[in-house]
């Protein structure tokens, strides 16, 4: 009762995986009295594939403390090279390959600190990445037969 067997050619996801991150960065600021906030902005993010998949990325950081009751802005440009585990489903990665990523929040300033005028300050991300490529799916056709079926068509059914 078997039938043909076709080769469908599709676009699947092939690997994916996410990465959550924490980095550290310090920053020394010579006329500081305060840290008032520190904002992330303008994250721009791509994936490559290399050796192993990475997500290549950067954003803008900015610090806003105080130095005798003036406050100020300090912009800094983060730039970051994130390698992400991802489950595999044997497949070789190629050039030909899509690379989706998706930022699963925004970064994040989790803890800022002033010590001995240098900012330490604790970002945290979340990202995700997705392979999507060709693959190829087996499809068994049955041969049963089919009774014939009588169909009415009630051709006033929409008017």
């Amino acid at each position: 009762m078997s039938g043909k067997v076709y080769e469908i050619m599709t676009k699947a996801t092939l690997a994916k995986g996410t990465k959550k991150t924490i980095s550290k960065h310090n920053y020394l600021v010579n006329d500081i009295d305060k840290i008032l906030g520190c904002w992330i902005c303008n994250h721009q993010y791509r994936g490559v594939i290399k050796q192993q998949p990475v997500i290549e990325g950067s954003f803008d950081l900015h610090i806003w403390y105080s130095h005798l009751n003036d406050s100020f802005l300090l912009k800094q440009k983060v730039t970051y090279c994130d390698e992400i585990d991802l489950s595999i489903k044997n497949h070789e990665t190629s050039q030909k390959d899509e690379v989706v990523v998706e930022s699963l929040y925004l970064p994040r300033c989790i803890h800022a600190k002033l010590e001995n005028k240098t900012v330490h300050l604790e970002i945290e991300k979340q990202m995700s990445l997705k392979i999507i490529g060709d693959t190829t799916i087996l499809v068994e056709s049955k041969n049963e037969e089919t009774p014939e079926i009588d169909m009415k068509i009630n051709q006033d059914f929409i008017t």
